[in-house]
């Protein structure tokens, strides 16, 4: 079923399981029975308006709107849109002196239901982080159930890791994104079950591997790719302990000869082949980082889930179809973001251990709630007000058919609507645009997005010593500039502490810049038809024709590497 993107124009298909998904996910009123829409645009645009209602990675500092104490919060002091929010800390949010009820209002007909929505998002008080059960981990966001942490996002399970994402029962890492049941690692990218590991990239069971891609159960392997149960290779050839040892030394301690050695694996990268998607234990699935999963097409960052399309992150879910961020038990969702353990749930966004949602915010133990922003433990609500059984289920049908007469019904919150600058958001993680073009198709944009921090002293990155052995105390006083960005940062004690202990230099670029070039690592979250290099079979890949990677097929790629 072909159709035209009503934001972007661009022509788009929609799947006929889609139209089944669509047409089995049913929400009850009484005898009413009422399927979520067929979309009206793309899935690119579908995925950049829910995402861009989600900031991971900055914080700012205010104070609770209830008791007035200082707090680390997710939104910027100064709006870009309406009134500034009144942000609560998150235990005098979930106090039982706080209910959002009594900002309940009658719907309006007269008026569109956004507008409405709108103005009841705006004045509720919202909790200052979307964390759970952590320890010591005030600059966290999307993190549960971690100790220590510093600058992590969706994340669970951590201690002692700063700077990272989607880290999942690791600890004393730094700088690492996509790392699982890890420790001891830095820079790291998409690695699992793995010790001591330095800049390694897409790898499994490995222990002190530096500057390495795509092994499996190697240890002491420097500058390789595709290896298996390696020890003692460098650039791939095998050499005794002693040999690689000294070979080694060359590029430990310093800033210049990590950067030597970065580059040189890149370049190593480049002339590799690799894997056309990273798919492994699944039946069924297309897209990348998808792992123990059945039916689960067009999905990105998937485990442990089954019979989903456009899912982006999804930890043990089923029946995900456009949603972003679901973890853990949850089935039955449409156009949904951030979510734990949530049954049948539409156009909903950070709803928690709830079901039968439609177009709730920051809702959490609820079911049967339409339109309802930061409500616990309630049900039958609309705007925030309570109803009877009866007449909820007499009064959305009307709801929903109003919407359908003003072009709302089937849509996702307007990005107008969203807290964040579309520079602060997920969404600019995975399409980044510029300002102008950010503007230009309605999202908003963060100029200021820095707050400048008091310091002793401001350095350039260029001017940090070479070797970590010469970098003074007083640096966690200095406001480090970064060399690409211009943008200044600052380090924590224990980042140091990390640094010196495994003989690493001061990083020289903002924590953002460091990031941005990990996730510079993977592919647009999008498939492309193309051909194994070897073999010339097809195969779905999110390595597009044009791209000038060696790209094998499965069968290929295994025979290679074992």
């Amino acid at each position: 079923m072909s159709e035209v993107c009503q934001k972007c124009k661009t022509p788009f298909s929609i799947q006929e399981d889609e139209k089944v998904f669509i047409e089995d996910m049913t929400f009850s009123f009484g005898e009413a029975k009422i399927h979520p829409a067929l979309p009206v645009y793309c899935p690119d645009c579908r995925m950049l308006i829910r995402t861009c209602h989600r900031n991971e990675r900055n914080f700012y500092k205010s104070v609770c709107g209830k008791t007035r104490k200082p707090l680390v919060t997710l939104y910027h002091p100064k709006p870009l849109w309406g009134e500034p929010y009144v942000v609560y800390e998150q235990d005098e949010w979930r106090a039982d002196d706080f209910d959002a009820a009594v900002y309940g209002t009658d719907f309006d007909f007269s008026t569109g239901f956004f507008d409405q929505f709108g103005a009841l998002h705006k004045v509720v008080p919202r909790i200052n982080l979307n964390t759970l059960a952590n320890e010591n981990c005030d600059f966290t966001s999307g993190t549960g159930f971690c100790k220590n942490c510093y600058l992590i996002n969706s994340s669970e399970n951590c201690e002692d890791c700063y700077h990272g994402k989607l880290m999942q029962k690791c600890s004393d890492s730094v700088d690492c994104s996509y790392l699982y049941d890890s420790q001891l690692c830095y820079e790291c990218f998409s690695v699992y079950k793995s010790y001591n590991c330095k800049y390694l990239l897409f790898s499994q069971n490995c222990t002190d591997c530096f500057f390495s891609s795509n092994l499996n159960s190697c240890t002491n392997c420097f500058l390789c790719t595709n290896l298996h149960q390696k020890e003692y290779h460098f650039e791939n050839a095998p050499l005794s302990r002693e040999e690689y040892e000294a070979k080694v030394a060359k590029f430990h301690g310093s800033y210049s000869k990590i950067e030597v050695a970065r580059k040189k694996l890149l370049k190593l990268r480049s002339l590799s082949p690799v894997r056309y998607a990273n798919i492994v234990n699944c039946e069924n699935c297309t897209g990348d980082y998808i792992e123990n999963s059945k039916n689960c097409n067009d999905c990105y960052d998937v485990n442990g889930s089954e019979d989903c399309r456009y899912v982006h992150v999804g930890v043990e879910i089923k029946d995900n179809y456009d949603c972003s961020n679901m973890y853990l038990k949850v089935e039955q969702c449409y156009e949904t973001l951030g979510t734990i353990e949530v049954y049948n749930a539409a156009y909903c966004l950070f709803v928690f251990n709830s079901n039968d949602l439609l177009y709730c915010e920051n809702c959490f133990n609820c079911s049967n709630c339409f339109g309802c922003v930061g409500l616990m433990r309630k049900k039958y609500c609309i705007l925030n007000k309570q109803y009877t059984e009866g007449e909820y289920n007499a009064l959305v049908p009307k709801i929903i058919e109003h919407m359908k007469s003003n072009k709302e019904w089937g849509v996702y919150f307007p990005s107008q609507y969203s807290p964040f600058g579309y520079n602060e958001s997920l969404a600019y993680e995975y399409v980044p645009l510029t300002k102008e073009d950010a503007l230009s198709k309605g999202f908003y944009w963060r100029d200021d997005i820095d707050q400048m921090p008091k310091v002793e002293k401001t350095i350039p990155a260029s001017g940090i010593p070479d070797f970590i052995d010469d970098v003074p105390d007083d640096i966690l006083n200095w406001a480090i500039t970064c060399e690409l960005s211009k943008r200044p940062f600052q380090l924590i004690k224990q980042e140091l502490d990390f640094y010196r202990s495994h003989n690493l230099p001061v990083p020289h670029l903002h924590p953002d810049e460091r990031h941005k070039r990990r996730m510079e690592l993977r592919n647009p979250r999008r498939i492309y038809a193309r051909e194994c290099a070897k073999c010339r079979a097809k195969v779905e890949s999110t390595y597009s024709a044009d791209k000038p990677e060696i790209v094998y097929c499965e069968k290929c790629y295994l025979n290679e590497v074992y």
